[in-house]
């Protein structure tokens, strides 16, 4: 009960998705053309090229929008998590306990997209294939029925494929001892031509055979894209991130106690001779640390093979036995208390936001649609009748597609097919660059683009926030909308000079002082939201007294986002109260800033305070998923100290989590020329040294 409770409580959350968008978007076309898009029909970019994606996922999710809008994909997500987490939990025991543990993974992929019923059938064929293998009983018939709504369901129908083919490897334990071994193989022979029926199913889909030669173009992009999208990135494995996992209201470090767990787990299977259940327990886990995307899966997988292989080994040692019988009695009260404690306090921190405010998720506890999305963005650009072609940032496209109403086709969005992983790198590259640069000059003449739309979230728009200021003074290109999710540009051309006249904006003079007027938990979440990107806005243009302000309004509500201090730390210093923004800056740092770490480290290195500098670098690289500029300013910070040897294994580490190493991008230009030059600093430094 606790772990479904848990599992609802931790899925319902304001949908909030990047890739939600394109797939509602195909389902409405799907339901408007009484077709299936074998080719792009929803950008200009890549317009025509083959794509290939299961579409029963996407007129459900439509379906259920058009019964119920956003609030009913909200529970749709929560519906998931809850269903996914009893199919593991179904045995009791020890597998709910697991399963308890294990929400927080299975709640982070279960959120409204296609991906979600990847997760919930997943745990169905762990489940249903290790109660097979273990008793011999079980509706395996249900395998093959099962695979023909996932591979129309989600491109993760794969993963099915990958489980049957472990519970072959499976059997192997049992196959090799001969006092099982007939028992094993009737189990085996029973199995297989539900197995093959299964694998035969995955060509019921409108593309037969040619949805593996999709996959395969998928996973070739991803390998570019992985490196940059935060879902399949690794996690860092080490003593910063493990004691700040520790914190038992962080259900972030479930991955961490799940493979503490796993590998309590794979010494057990080793005991008992079981060693291709460990092998697959080892590798799962390090799929989960490997990338972020497969905790879920991970999950599915101890907490169901876990769970049998703990009560096992329990049961196989006499004395653990005896010690539980005379424990029970005290220990069992003892440990539901910690148990609904434990949950209680965890539920409780969703329900009253807690846990979003002060993590960077784009959504809150509650049904309903995210404050992310630019929706008042999209309905100017709609009401206006802004010209086209529009270019927008990566993570606005999906949303786009679906908001524009098909009245306007996007530039890009979360797919890797049909776009290519050239064009994403080229797209990230030109969100870098000013809009009057020659880049811009040249995408414009080549694409006929008109309008420009970007999300200026604080965590979903992190690529045009960079660039806002400089947008806003392009004498190419002319501000016509900005609030606190998205800003639109228009090109200054003789044909847009009237509507440019009608509406052109002052970014500097753009006030942010209507925040939702909406009471209760969840306004409160909305308002809160509304002020940590004004006040962002407010700091990417120089408006530090506003950015204070901002930030004052949205410290009422809450105290705990670490993001919110480091914008108060740099604010504070660059007014002149250098002490008070340190120490701002230092709690955000405490808090696990990155963003907060790096002004620090400059602050420190503007002061020549080296070794500070470089205690605070190497304690960021520490928890950064993407850790390679944070060595190659530690490398510099070295130098500084007079440390050439330290600094040359910082600029080694450097090079190795360089995610641009074997691709032709100029992105990677500057960043290879400072470690090509702190590299022949340090040899020169350790070269005077030996003479």
């Amino acid at each position: 009960m606790l772990a479904l409770l848990y599992a609802i409580f931790a899925g319902l959350r304001t949908v909030g998705d990047p890739d939600l968008g394109w797939q509602l978007a195909t389902g409405r076309w799907i339901a408007q053309h009484h077709a299936i898009p074998f080719t792009d029909v929803l950008s200009y970019t890549a317009h025509g090229r083959q794509w290939s994606y299961p579409v029963l996922s996407q007129l459900l999710l439509y379906a259920a929008y058009k019964l119920g809008g956003y609030a009913l994909l909200s529970w749709l997500g929560a519906l998931a998590c809850a269903g996914t987490v009893a199919l593991l939990a179904r045995g009791g025991g020890v597998a709910a306990l697991l399963a308890l543990l294990a929400v927080p993974s299975i709640a982070g992929r279960t959120c409204p997209r296609a991906e979600m019923f990847t997760e919930l059938l997943f745990a169905a064929f762990v489940s249903l294939l290790w109660n097979y293998r273990r008793t011999g009983l079980g509706r395996l018939w249900l395998l093959p029925l099962l695979m023909i709504a996932w591979v129309n369901l989600h491109p993760g129908f794969v993963a099915g494929l990958g489980m049957c083919g472990a519970y072959i490897f499976l059997e192997l334990d049992n196959l090799l001892p001969p006092a099982d071994r007939r028992a094993a193989w009737q189990r085996v022979r029973k199995a297989l031509p539900w197995l093959a029926a299964t694998a035969m199913a995955t060509l019921v889909s409108p593309w037969g055979w040619r949805i593996y030669t999709a996959l395969a173009r998928q996973n070739d992009i991803m390998r570019v894209h992985g490196r940059f999208i935060s879902e399949w990135l690794p996690q860092r494995v080490n003593a910063a991130t493990l004691w700040q996992s520790a914190g038992w209201r962080n259900p972030e470090g479930a991955v961490y106690w799940l493979a503490g767990i796993a590998v309590v787990v794979i010494a057990i299977a080793l005991w008992r001779r079981q060693p291709c259940a460990a092998l697959l327990l080892g590798a799962s886990t390090y799929l989960a640390l490997h990338a972020n995307r497969m905790e879920a899966p991970f999950a599915a997988i101890l907490v169901v093979l876990g769970a049998s292989l703990l009560v096992e080994g329990w049961n196989a040692a006499p004395w653990a036995m005896r010690f539980w019988r005379q424990l029970a009695p005290a220990a069992a009260p003892v440990l539901l208390v910690i148990l609904l404690a434990f949950t209680g306090i965890r539920m409780a921190d969703l329900l009253s936001n807690r846990y979003y405010l002060r993590t960077s998720l784009t959504s809150v506890f509650g049904a309903g649609e995210s404050s992310w999305f630019p929706r008042q963005a999209s309905e100017f650009l709609l009401r206006e009748n802004l010209p086209s072609q529009i270019v927008n940032d990566f993570n606005s496209g999906g949303y786009l597609t679906w908001a524009l109403q098909g009245r306007y086709e996007d530039s890009l969005d979360g797919r890797a097919v049909p776009f290519g992983a050239e064009f994403f790198l080229h797209s990230q590259q030109l969100m870098a660059q000013p809009l009057d640069s020659p880049a811009w000059q040249q995408e414009a003449e080549r694409q006929q683009i008109r309008t420009v739309i970007v999300s200026v979230d604080r965590m979903n728009g992190r690529g045009a926030l960079a660039s806002l200021e400089n947008w806003c003074r392009s004498q190419q290109w002319r501000p016509v909308y900005l609030d606190t999710n998205a800003a639109i540009f228009v090109r200054a051309l003789p044909e847009t000079a009237d509507l440019i006249r009608r509406l052109q904006i002052d970014c500097w003079a753009t006030q942010f002082n209507q925040p939702p007027a909406e009471s209760g938990i969840s306004g409160r979440a909305r308002q809160y939201e509304y002020w940590m990107n004004a006040a962002t806005i407010d700091f990417m243009l120089d408006r530090d007294n506003d950015v204070l302000a901002a930030l004052s309004q949205a410290e009422t509500i809450s105290a705990q986002d670490p993001f919110l201090h480091y914008l108060k730390g740099v604010a504070l210093q660059n007014t002149w109260r250098e002490q008070e923004g340190e120490n701002e800056l230092r709690r955000a740092v405490e808090l696990g800033s990155e963003d907060a770490s790096m002004s620090l480290a400059r602050y420190y290195h503007r002061q020549r305070r080296y070794a500070e500098e470089a205690q605070v670098l190497r304690a960021a690289a520490g928890l950064s998923l993407s850790p390679y500029i944070i060595h190659l300013k530690l490398g510099y910070a070295l130098l500084a100290q007079g440390l050439p040897r330290d600094a040359l294994a910082a600029f080694d580490q450097a090079d190795a989590g360089n995610p641009y190493k074997g691709l032709d991008d100029a992105g990677a230009a500057d960043f290879v020329e400072k470690l090509t030059e702190g590299r022949r600093q340090a040899a020169l430094a350790l070269q005077q040294a030996s003479h």
